[in-house]
């Protein structure tokens, strides 16, 4: 399969802080790739590099053929991209944040709708449609009027994951989706992500969601203090990892 995105050597400080220290790897159009690893191990911060949101310091990310965030000039070194140009490199991946980031003032409609008609320019009849079709995928066609704060957390997730798709994404990334609901809707959200992977949507997911990664993800990758411990199947992650560090993770939050 054909590579979709393509980390090498990816780095990034905050400070003296050294929070990705080199990070490779490569994810096949069509994958479910699932990162694990203990709180402050650099997860969310390579994810948010993979859309620019954060700048990586040094290495490579791709996406397909084009360098996220920078261009290479003629004498070898590098600079930042116009800001247009990685508005365009996210558009082709979908973000989905641990807090759901829907605008407040807008029905679940007008939020799902923004992108495609204010960033693609795309007509509004053809955008509301889509965002219906989208809506009625995620289990929310009853709650295309109403506004966020009426949402339950897991409605407002499932609600930021339409909105994501509606940008046509060739990647969906997801920062911890459910790590702020109530235990009760976790798996609502879970579902809708499920069926995404059974789609063939390529998917990168920080989750601490165990079961997920082990019965959904086609590789699980572990990550401990800014470093790419081990990656595998998730047969193989959690039954018998290579690494101590990843069995020594995995038996604390599976116990």
């Amino acid at each position: 399969m054909t590579a979709l995105i393509r980390a090498s050597n990816v780095q990034k400080s905050f400070g003296p802080l050294h929070v990705l220290k080199g990070i490779d790897l490569e994810i096949a159009r069509g994958e479910v790739l699932a990162i694990i690893g203990p709180s402050g191990s650099g997860k969310s911060t390579f994810l948010r590099c993979m859309n620019f949101l954060e700048e990586y310091d040094h290495g490579e990310i791709w996406l397909g053929d084009e360098l996220v965030g920078y261009r290479q000039k003629p004498n070898g070194t590098r600079v930042k991209q116009k800001p247009e140009h990685i508005a365009k490199i996210r558009a082709r991946m979908g973000m989905v944040f641990q807090n759901f980031n829907l605008f407040p003032h807008m029905s679940v409609l007008d939020n799902v709708i923004e992108g495609p008609t204010i960033v693609q320019r795309r007509p509004r009849d053809e955008a509301v449609a889509q965002a219906k079709v989208l809506l009625d995928r995620v289990g929310l066609s009853s709650k295309i009027d109403v506004y966020p704060e009426t949402l339950s957390g897991g409605q407002q997730q499932r609600a930021a994951i339409a909105r994501a798709l509606a940008m046509n994404p060739e990647v969906m990334l997801f920062d911890e989706p459910t790590s702020a609901l109530d235990p009760e809707l976790v798996g609502e959200v879970l579902d809708v992500m499920r069926a995404l992977a059974a789609e063939g949507m390529t998917m990168v997911v920080v989750t601490h969601e165990m079961g997920f990664a082990r019965d959904v993800a086609d590789r699980v990758m572990m990550m401990d203090n800014g470093n790419r411990i081990e990656i595998d199947t998730p047969q193989k992650i959690f039954t018998a990892p290579s690494h101590p560090r990843t069995a020594e993770f995995l038996q604390r939050v599976l116990r």
